[in-house]
């Protein structure tokens, strides 16, 4: 029996982004919080992020090796893209510094949403534990923009409208 599945032509692009992995089973569902770009060299499409959590190399595979059998699992990703990916260098530290930023809120939300869902859990909850200076925190306050709010939203609510249709 052949299959198929569909890449949305906004997978492809190479921009730092933050998405939601919904892994569903008969027995629950997990959610995967994540984000591309963060590193200091280059940045790969989202659809990139998807493949390497299903590798077999332990270091790229978060979500593999988080649940048993994998592959009996259906998967939703929901995202949205932040900044495309700047080849000056000089200008990829604040990318990569909004970038994380964005994943922890959109984890914080994600936890919340998780909450009032049973049988789903965050397969990476933020726990926000380590310390952070000052001026750091308030650096970091100042990426959580009204416009982020309303992209991380969108996300969260495309997770939620995958969740609702398993009800």
């Amino acid at each position: 029996m052949a299959h198929t599945f569909t890449i949305a032509p906004e997978a492809l692009k190479r921009c730092f982004s933050v998405y939601v992995v919904v892994a569903e089973s008969d027995d629950g569902t997990k959610l995967y919080v994540g984000k591309t770009g963060d590193n200091r060299e280059g940045c790969n499409p989202i659809i990139s992020r998807c493949g390497n959590h299903f590798s077999y190399n332990k270091i790229h595979s978060q979500v593999r090796n988080k649940l048993e059998a994998h592959e009996d699992w259906r998967y939703t990703y929901a995202f949205d893209h932040f900044d495309p990916y700047p080849e000056c260098q000089d200008k990829r530290r604040e990318c990569i510094d909004r970038i994380n930023e964005m994943e922890r809120w959109l984890n914080q939300m994600v936890q919340a949403l998780a909450d009032g869902y049973a049988s789903t859990e965050v397969l990476n909850p933020y726990t926000g534990s380590g310390h952070v200076k000052v001026d750091e925190r308030a650096r970091r306050k100042g990426f959580r923009t009204d416009e982020a709010k309303q992209k991380l939203e969108s996300v969260v609510k495309a997770v939620e409208s995958v969740l609702l249709c398993d009800r």
